[in-house]
């Protein structure tokens, strides 16, 4: 059902190669536009075009306890449990899937080893579009046309995201996804998201965003340990 949720780990594994080549050098001198534009190229050619969903029997959450706060609200709301899933190649990502039938709206409670954990609530449409609601903080790569993204505080209760999704999203054409679709739809969205990107290529602003805002957690991390 939601692109913007796999996009995320996407972005995340791609930012991880960016970071690997570009803070070096980042450190010792001023990279060139085309330096980052390189190293855009090759990142986005490592990420996977297609992804698969498993059914994960018994999921190792880091904090279960924080994914229980975000899924209790949303069960309360009609939000049936698709259950947690891993994804093929994104070593570490878990996803526990809701979906909710009467609005077909889907909620993906997320972790992810690099990032922590986020909430997204997504609509899809008929024409292809889709609006989201996500706790996971901008991440500087600019996603599609046709993926609508809003942002909401981590701190929210998931039950007010729903609310707030609800009234934000479009009320025509949105396409009346069944709860055994909505796996395949994340997968499909995923690499209709990847097309484009590959076609589009990443910006050299996007491949320094993303190291800057990687070397800046890292730093406050160790100020932390």
């Amino acid at each position: 059902m939601s692109m913007s949720t796999l996009i995320v780990i996407g972005i995340l594994f791609l930012a991880w190669v960016f970071i690997k080549r570009v803070l070096p050098m980042m450190i010792v001198r001023q990279v060139s536009r085309f330096a980052l534009k390189k190293v855009g190229e090759s990142a986005i050619a490592k990420v996977p075009e297609q992804i698969q969903f498993t059914h994960a029997a018994a999921p190792q959450w880091k904090d279960e306890a924080a994914m229980q706060r975000q899924a209790t609200p949303l069960v309360r709301a009609g939000f049936s449990d698709l259950g947690t899933y891993s994804v093929d190649k994104i070593p570490g990502a878990l996803i526990r899937i809701l979906f909710q039938p009467q609005t077909y709206v889907s909620a993906q409670i997320c972790e992810h080893p690099r990032s922590g954990g986020w909430t997204e609530l997504a609509t899809r449409y008929a024409d292809g579009g889709s609006d989201y609601l996500t706790t996971l903080p901008d991440q500087g790569i600019a996603p599609p046309p046709f993926a609508r993204t809003s942002r909401a505080d981590k701190s929210t209760p998931t039950d007010r995201l729903y609310q707030q999704h609800l009234a934000q999203r479009k009320s025509g054409g949105i396409k009346p996804v069944g709860a055994s679709e909505v796996v395949h739809e994340m997968e499909d969205a995923y690499m209709r998201y990847m097309v484009w990107k590959n076609n589009k290529g990443v910006t050299p602003e996007e491949v320094a965003h993303a190291t800057a805002k990687w070397a800046k957690a890292k730093q406050q991390g160790a100020g932390q340990s």
